[in-house]
């Protein structure tokens, strides 16, 4: 399965996040803080 690498601006501020998964199924947030980053999660997307 792959990752999408996405940016939207939220009220002019681009915020990146990825995208995994059947478009279908239930949606996961999956949220980290500061200094980390969503490198952390790369074991749990599949």
């Amino acid at each position: 399965m792959t990752t999408a690498y996405r940016t939207v601006a939220v009220d002019g501020v681009n915020v990146f996040y990825r995208e995994a998964g059947d478009p279908a199924g239930s949606a996961v947030l999956l949220l980290h803080g500061f200094p980390t980053s969503s490198h952390m999660y790369r074991n749990l997307i599949p």
